[in-house]
């Protein structure tokens, strides 16, 4: 009867060991995904500010030339 009981909860602690096991996995590539949009983002926002950069040193130039 122990023999059954103590498979019974080796079964049951190999099963919640999977569960949590798979919820970090899942959890991984998840932060992974989330990394990678925020690295896209990333590189969007310091190509607009080096654009933005350079517009504000020609407009500074310009008003320098014109004055």
């Amino acid at each position: 009867m122990r023999t059954k009981v103590k498979s019974k909860q080796s079964g049951q602690n190999d099963d919640h060991r999977k569960r949590y096991e798979a919820e970090i996995q899942r959890r991984c590539v998840d932060l992974q995904f989330k990394r990678s949009e925020l690295e896209k983002q990333s590189k969007r926002v310091d190509q607009v500010l080096f654009s933005l950069g350079r517009e504000m040193e020609e407009h500074f130039m310009y008003h320098q030339l014109y004055k």
